[in-house]
């Protein structure tokens, strides 16, 4: 985790009170830390909260192969209408 990154913990408090309207978002600084503090929640809730590159790499792979199979049905899909119509 770099130095500058929040724990999900301080991530899931300021997202909070941002919900709730405590915070002022006028302010471009508490604007930033709030978009922070979302993006860690965004990235904890889809990779998880720990940082692991075997994980990420295994994910990485399933959303590849889902999106294979998706083109390759829409080959199959389209491709006997092309080849019927071309």
């Amino acid at each position: 985790m770099r130095n500058d990154d929040l724990t999900v913990d301080e991530a899931t408090v300021i997202a909070e009170h941002a919900r709730s309207g405590a915070l002022d978002l006028q302010d471009p600084e508490v604007r930033k830390v709030v978009e922070q503090a979302n993006r860690v929640l965004v990235r904890t809730q889809m990779w998880g909260e720990e940082r692991s590159p075997k994980l990420r790499r295994r994910r990485r792979i399933i959303a590849v192969g889902a999106l294979v199979m998706v083109l390759v049905w829409v080959a199959a899909l389209i491709g006997p209408l092309a080849v019927h119509f071309g």
